[in-house]
């Protein structure tokens, strides 16, 4: 069990991060997030900042439902280097009129955190403000 846990420690140890890390690097990785970081609900892994909110259609912040009638609340968002998309991009009930879109994830948990919308270079994503917290 020890070797297990030394294993998955070090294949996460590339990956943003407040915590686990020893003490020395901890404070190196703090000095280098944004001033204004935020971060993911379930992990504390730095996913975006203050500085990369966009306004989409008029505004920052979007309501809506997906189609078992889920209620979310976006905030939009230029860069989230905290996290990683996947699945095939779809334009399926789309939020956002011409774009196509595809999961976002937490690069350190794998936490869903929203979505990743792309339409030629107008691409953003618009992640679940429940499942973030600032610094």
């Amino acid at each position: 069990m020890e070797r297990a846990a030394s294993q998955l420690l070090f294949l996460r140890a590339d990956l943003p991060t407040r915590q686990g890390r020893p003490a020395g690097e901890e404070q190196q990785e703090e000095d280098t997030l944004p001033l204004e970081a935020i971060f993911c609900q379930a992990c504390g892994g730095a996913v975006t900042d203050r500085g990369q909110r966009i306004s989409v259609g008029g505004s920052h912040i979007h309501t809506f439902f997906n189609p078992a009638g889920i209620v979310y609340e976006l905030g939009c968002f230029h860069q989230a280097a905290g996290c990683f998309t996947s699945g095939e991009a779809t334009a399926e009930f789309t939020w956002f009129a011409g774009h196509r879109w595809r999961f976002a994830l937490c690069r350190r948990c794998q936490a869903h955190l929203g979505w990743f919308f792309e339409m030629d270079e107008k691409n953003f994503y618009g992640l679940i403000l429940a499942r973030l917290r600032e610094g």
